[in-house]
């Protein structure tokens, strides 16, 4: 055996290979994996805050011009874009709410009020022999019998109350967060960013601010897409002669909102107060909606959105019915602007930024004469 050198210098223990950077760079991403687990889990607060942006987005966007053609500064230009939102909204809800509450008061008055008057209109129509037996034999017992599904229809009527005041309550807390992040959005902005390393940070940056102003101008795209789905509609049921037709045109307003859903959900209104007139008034009432919505199809809407952010129809449907899927009503509600966040995300941060390739980017010009103007 070779013996060991005395002279020879002492070994020193190798270095670990785990480099500070490397560990960074892991502890990064499990941290990533960590805040999109919760964020998953947390997906209804987390699209409820999403909407608060989009308010957000909204009262800025509608208090620009009041704050350009008034002499109300900044703060209260806000305030009164939010006014105006909140009046339309009131008001649609008002007008609606009092068109269901006159259409119910007409359907109990047009109910039978006593056993005989029911039996004396059944007699009338051209009903078998059997059911008729069934009917002149009806009597408090088998009414008491029905008291078991009765109960459970007011049972299911109940859930569907508290999910509506749900739904109020959710809208409430929206509506005032977009209030806070419209006040300050550059400091809501960059208490985000500094959660996300140097490097990536300013990439980011530019991505979220061209993402805000091609949020605004989409909203702003949408805002004239719907007011014109109003008016028509509005116009179209009072030459039919269909009841409440600024309720229905607010109504088919609001719900051109949500693309390709929307339009089907606007025509159940209509149907119902049409069915009251008479099957023709039904047929007239379908027949409006769809010319309305071929015009605003074919006509308004890709003029309106070329000048705003032009979406891929086949894209939008795709992305309703993914986020449908994965997030339920309130994806299917926000599935429009979250593509639009995503159309843009992608565009800067992986073809543009990862892949290197060119590409054109809506709202990015307007962004960058915002910043250096």
């Amino acid at each position: 055996m070779a013996e060991s050198d005395p002279h020879a210098p002492a070994r020193t223990p190798k270095a670990s290979s785990l480099s500070p950077a490397f560990v960074r760079r892991v502890l990064f991403l499990v941290g990533v994996g960590i805040v999109l687990l919760v964020g998953w889990q947390l997906i209804d607060v987390m699209l409820l805050i999403f909407g608060a942006i989009l308010v957000a987005v909204l009262l800025r966007a509608l208090g620009a011009p009041i704050h350009k053609l008034t002499p109300l500064n900044e703060g209260l230009s806000l305030l009164a874009a939010g006014l105006l939102i909140i009046a339309l909204l009131t008001g649609a809800g008002w007008l609606f709410g009092a068109t269901v509450a006159e259409q119910v008061q007409e359907l109990v008055e047009s109910l039978p009020q006593s056993a005989e008057e029911l039996q004396a209109r059944l007699a009338d129509l051209p009903l078998p022999a059997d059911f008729m037996a069934q009917v002149q034999t009806f009597d408090l017992d088998s009414a008491r019998q029905a008291a078991g599904p009765i109960q459970s229809i007011l049972g299911r009527v109940g859930g569907y109350a508290m999910t509506v005041a749900g739904a109020v309550t959710n809208l409430v807390v929206v509506i005032f967060a977009g209030i806070y992040l419209a006040i300050s959005p550059r400091s809501s902005r960059d208490g985000l960013l500094s959660l996300i390393p140097a490097g990536p940070r300013e990439p980011m940056r530019h991505a979220m601010n061209v993402t805000g102003v091609a949020l605004r101008r989409w909203l702003l795209g949408q805002f004239v897409s719907m007011t014109i789905v109003g008016v028509l509609t509005w116009i179209g049921v009072s030459i039919i002669g269909l009841p409440s037709p600024v309720a229905l045109g607010l109504f088919a307003a609001i719900a051109a909102f949500v693309p390709i859903v929307g339009p089907v959900v606007s025509v159940i209104p209509a149907v119902m107060l049409a069915l009251q007139e008479g099957p023709m008034m039904v047929v007239w009432a379908i027949l409006v909606y769809v010319i309305v919505q071929q015009v605003e199809s074919n006509l308004t809407y890709p003029l309106i959105q070329k000048r705003a952010v032009a979406l891929p129809p086949a894209l939008t449907l795709f992305a309703v019915l993914g986020f449908g899927v994965l997030f339920g009503p309130l994806g299917v509600i926000f599935a429009a602007p979250l593509l639009v966040v995503l159309f843009v995300m992608v565009k800067i941060l992986y073809i543009r930024n990862t892949l290197g390739d060119e590409t054109e980017v809506p709202g990015e010009k307007a962004a960058d004469a915002q910043q250096h103007g």
